[in-house]
């Protein structure tokens, strides 16, 4: 078998592949929230994170760490969900999906991508605040949090804020922005504009 070749991007700083030469292995994608959450192990990891965060407001990382906690692995795309089975009272189990990201959510493509359970969580962490571009869907029960670097810097331990009211989420089925500086989008009714 022909070995790739392989060329020098100065601007990338690591090596590409030249058009037409790539290795045709398959590609592993997260399009829905089927990758299975354990609550479990990805509470402990949390609060381990969350302790490493005590401190920082520095973003670099954040998410990849959050993901990696979560036991999300690394997909095409920005959004990484995750499914979630939380106990609640009486024995019912609130069947969930977690997205952690960078950019607001579409409803829609919950939808699309069979990934719109009884509830669906968006955590949305971003250096830099924009317009918001969520879009809010009929058919989808979404809450979304959106975090912007300028206003967690001025907020106590912000990053372990975000990591505890997760583990909030995933022992309760109820997230609590203890930060006071989220944007809530909720779907199907609202979408502010910030």
């Amino acid at each position: 078998m022909q070995q790739p070749y392989y060329h020098k991007n100065k601007k990338a700083k690591r090596l590409n592949l030249r058009k037409g030469s790539r290795p045709r292995n398959p590609s592993q994608t997260n399009g829905g929230a089927k990758i299975q959450i354990n609550l479990e192990s990805a509470i402990n990891n949390l609060e381990n994170l969350s302790k490493r965060y005590l401190g920082i407001t520095n973003l670099q990382g954040f998410l990849t760490d959050l993901r990696v906690a979560l036991g999300i692995p690394n997909s095409k795309g920005a959004s990484k969900y995750g499914e979630v089975k939380i106990p609640k009272d009486g024995g019912i189990i609130l069947k969930a999906s977690l997205r952690i990201t960078n950019h607001q959510a579409n409803a829609e493509q919950y939808i699309i991508n069979n990934a719109n359970y009884e509830y669906n969580l968006s955590i949305v962490v971003r250096r830099k605040q924009r317009y918001n571009t969520f879009i809010p869907n009929e058919e989808v029960i979404l809450d979304e949090y959106v975090y912007y670097g300028k206003n967690i810097s001025k907020v106590e331990n912000p990053l372990s804020q975000i990591i505890n009211s997760i583990i909030g989420f995933l022992h309760s089925g109820v997230y609590v922005d203890t930060t006071g500086v989220a944007f809530k989008n909720t779907s199907p009714q609202t979408r502010n504009n910030y």
